[in-house]
């Protein structure tokens, strides 16, 4: 295995602007799953923005031959229809749907497509779209990163130049998917913006590339709602 070492320029961080918020690192898998409504499900994984999101789920009691419709939250309050398909004869679906930009979209799965109303018993969840970015990583067991944490084997975490020590952020690699805080800074490197620490690298199956494009959205990033669509335009 290659270890790649990352020169870094420790800065001079106030302690209390370090502090973590949380009493230890924290990691995740992104949760895909959505919310069940009546033996209904619905699914969305994680997806970087240029790339096709992948949707599936079942619809209780809809048989072979219907439609069902994905639809997303708009800016009116209503649901614009993104994409669409057939139902199986065991009431499952596969859909897919490219974002317009990235963000976290709330979607709701719906017999036909033509309903703006709430309707009861359509299952939810969130679509998350990762922006992409360049990230490396590194391994510097034993000495104290700018934010004030020891570094050991087994820390997760990230570097990062501007975000806030113990800033929670998600990465997605390869259909992996981890939330991590912002633990150190760095990356100096042209081009890079994310420095992960090798426990982070190896979760998401990173080691080996050393340098490479992943997906990135902050935690805390709020839903995004789509543009309502116009007077009279198709839904």
């Amino acid at each position: 295995m290659k270890i790649f070492l990352i020169r870094r320029h420790l800065l001079a961080v106030p302690a209390a602007a370090c502090l973590l918020t949380l009493a230890a690192p924290l990691a995740s898998a992104q949760d895909t799953g959505g919310i069940e409504a009546g033996g209904a499900t619905l699914r969305a994984a994680p997806a970087t923005l240029g790339s096709d999101v992948s949707i599936d789920g079942n619809l209780a009691g809809v048989g072979a031959g219907r439609r069902v419709a994905l639809q997303l939250k708009n800016t009116a309050g209503t649901w614009t229809t993104v994409s669409s398909g057939p139902v199986t004869s065991a009431g499952s679906f596969k859909l897919t749907w490219r974002a317009p930009r990235a963000g976290r979209f709330l979607s709701r799965a719906v017999e036909g497509g033509l309903a703006k109303r709430e309707v009861q018993g359509a299952p939810s969840t969130v679509i998350t779209v990762l922006k992409r970015s360049q990230a490396t990583w590194y391994d510097q067991s034993g000495t104290k990163t700018a934010c004030g944490v020891r570094l050991r084997k087994k820390t997760l975490g990230v570097a990062n130049k501007t975000l806030p020590c113990g800033t929670l952020v998600d990465f997605s690699f390869r259909g992996r998917s981890i939330t991590v805080p912002v633990i150190d800074r760095g990356p100096y490197s042209r081009g890079t913006s994310w420095d992960f620490t090798i426990e982070t690298a190896r979760r998401l199956g990173f080691v080996n590339t050393g340098r490479g494009t992943v997906g990135v959205l902050r935690h805390s990033e709020t839903l995004s709602l789509l543009d309502a669509p116009l007077p009279g335009a198709a839904r």
